[in-house]
């Protein structure tokens, strides 16, 4: 089985590629190979097949080049956060956006062109960010997606997409939505809440 990781190279990615290498497995099948795809290069790692790619999602030539292979599995964990996505208009709609709509669109290509045969398995990261105030105590999936910020209305979308490319049989896609994430390795980076991790560091 081929998987294939957009963003291996940030924490989730890598904590995700080090899991599927411990594993060897991922629902119940052998993983024989492995491409791992970041605006940088990831670490390659040993023990599977592995690819490493140095991409950028926002390129429209891009989707195609990652999916030639037809990989079986693929988790959608790139975007840009939430603070720089606030900041830089164009790139987070590049980003997370039309990163992901070119994605979901050359699987959708695939699909018809294999009469329907191909059809992945897709998770895509999305986050708490596509909710609005105001908040109950105990916030259920079923809970209105209004976001307030330019990245919460980037990531609602992307669910959209998903749940409509998965509704037409194109793909088997599934959403999830990460929460506040802490503490992040590293330097800190432009999360709006990167202070969770400051206050710790």
């Amino acid at each position: 089985m081929h998987v294939l990781i957009i963003g291996a190279a940030g924490m989730v990615g890598r904590k995700l590629t080090a899991r599927l290498v411990k594993d060897g497995t991922l629902a119940g099948k052998a993983i024989s190979r492995l491409t791992l795809a970041d605006v940088v290069a990831p670490d390659a790692v040993t023990g599977i097949a592995c690819e490493t790619l140095a991409v950028d999602i926002a390129d429209p030539a891009v989707a195609p080049r990652l999916l030639a292979s037809k990989p079986d599995y693929v988790f959608h964990l790139a975007a840009i956060v939430s603070g720089e996505a606030e900041q830089n208009f164009d790139k987070g709609y590049a980003i997370n956006l039309d990163g992901t709509r070119y994605l979901f669109e050359q699987i959708r290509q695939l699909n018809m062109a294999s009469g329907g045969a191909y059809k992945p398995r897709v998770v895509f990261t999305s986050s708490i960010a596509v909710f609005g105030a105001p908040f109950h105590d105990f916030i259920e999936d079923e809970f209105f997606t209004t976001p307030l910020t330019s990245y919460g209305a980037q990531k609602a979308i992307g669910e959209l997409l998903l749940a409509d490319y998965t509704r037409k049989g194109f793909m088997d896609g599934i959403g999830i939505r990460l929460p506040t994430i802490c503490v992040r390795p590293g330097k800190p980076n432009a999360a709006a809440s990167g202070f969770f991790s400051n206050i710790i560091r």
